[in-house]
């Protein structure tokens, strides 16, 4: 049938039902694929997230996934909220933060700097999960980028305490500010 020849030609190479997939092709253990299907799921649904392509999707969630820095949230068994973080350097920080670019696979595990990456939520759970999140002692400085409506304009945010029973503080940065508290400035 026409479609189904229009379909195999439309991967990266015109298929070959006799060659078999590369041995690293789902090289992702199941409950790994599902967890990215349940991130894809519940990133689709948000403003953010949803103009992506999927190349792009994909990319971002890969690293988190692949190394372990990801927790999804269920409900009633059901996927509603995932956050994924990366510990950065300081020159990967200042491009992801400063300079707005994305993170590379090789950037997710370059410092100690705790950064939360993703927080999606598309079902609200927000007020349930933040607590989750600052009760954590072993988490004495946590940063992440938090964009208005739109996409178009961003803060740094700090989550910090000084020791692990003091209450968090919270601090926003703008792009400017921050560049000059990683100079060593006040920002």
């Amino acid at each position: 049938m026409r479609h189904f020849a229009e379909l195999r030609a439309a991967g990266p190479e015109a298929a070959d039902s006799d060659r078999p997939f590369p041995a690293d092709w789902f090289d992702l253990p199941e409950g790994l694929f599902a967890d990215l299907g349940s991130m894809v799921y519940l990133a689709g649904m948000t403003r953010y997230h949803r103009p992506r392509a999927m190349g792009d999707m994909l990319s971002l969630l890969e690293p988190p996934l692949r190394l372990g820095q990801y927790r999804l949230f269920r409900s009633n068994g059901f996927p509603r909220a995932f956050i994924t973080w990366a510990g950065l350097g300081p020159e990967q920080e200042r491009r992801f933060a400063v300079e707005h670019q994305g993170l590379r696979p090789e950037d997710w595990n370059s410092g100690a700097s705790v950064w939360l990456v993703d927080f999606v939520a598309p079902f609200g759970h927000i007020d349930q999960i933040v607590p989750m999140l600052s009760a954590n002692p072993d988490l004495p400085h946590v940063r992440t980028l938090w964009h208005n409506r739109d996409g178009s304009r961003y803060r740094v945010v700090e989550w910090a305490r000084a020791r692990p029973e003091a209450e968090v503080e919270v601090r926003s940065y703008g792009a400017g500010q921050f560049a000059r508290l990683l100079m060593g400035g006040e920002g």
